[in-house]
């Protein structure tokens, strides 16, 4: 891998995690229940973004698999979690 793309994934692997500890502080000092979900949820995004980048950095694509999973996850536990806030059950 190049030094140039090597350097840019380390930054946006730094980025993702300081953007990660934010939004793991907002999960557990949210004023709602309506904040602590869209932190959740944008945390399982920088999440399944960190095992992108480091997919990258590593050249390799064994764990794109585990991505298509936490994504698949992430969407169904987002929209239950909505659907409960918003008629206070999931079914």
């Amino acid at each position: 891998m190049s030094t140039f793309l090597e350097t840019i994934s380390m930054c946006c692997l730094a980025v993702l995690m300081v953007s990660g500890l934010l939004c793991l502080y907002r999960v557990i000092i949210g004023p709602n229940a309506a904040d602590r979900a869209i932190a959740f949820d944008t945390l399982a995004t920088v999440f399944i973004g960190i095992i992108c980048m480091l997919c990258i950095a590593w050249a390799s694509t064994l764990y794109f698999d585990a991505v298509w999973i936490l994504t698949l996850v992430g969407f169904l536990g987002t929209a239950s979690i909505a659907r409960y806030l918003e008629k206070g059950r999931v079914f």
